[in-house]
């Protein structure tokens, strides 16, 4: 049995893109996490979970958490998982023009905006 100290970082992203005010797919985000893993160092499995955000009955979009955790099989940091996750938000951001991608660590929360 292998353990490791826990450690849990996630992303939320909305489905909406903001320029065109459309929404895309979650196979379409997923393609692109793909490609984005293709192209890292080390291969980093991730989590895509459907969210719903909401804000009283005026605003209500769906959108994804996409989480990663140390997971026992693969051998890095966390500060390897933190800047694989904000480069992975900033890839996002500008794919599919959000305004901004909050991504969610144990110790902070930092919103990546364009």
């Amino acid at each position: 049995m292998k353990v490791k100290s826990s450690y849990n970082i996630e992303l939320y992203i909305g489905s909406v893109n903001e320029d065109t005010k459309k929404p895309f797919t979650k196979e379409e985000l997923i393609s692109e996490i793909s490609k984005f893993q293709d192209e890292y160092a080390v291969m980093i499995p991730v989590c895509v979970s459907d969210v719903e955000f909401l804000c009283g009955t005026r605003y209500l979009e769906k959108g994804w958490k996409v989480s990663v955790i140390n997971f026992p099989k693969i051998n890095v940091k966390t500060k390897h998982l933190n800047d694989f996750m904000t480069n992975l938000a900033r890839i996002l951001l500008q794919v599919f023009k959000q305004n901004s991608i909050c991504v969610v660590g144990s110790r902070k929360t930092i919103m990546i905006e364009r």
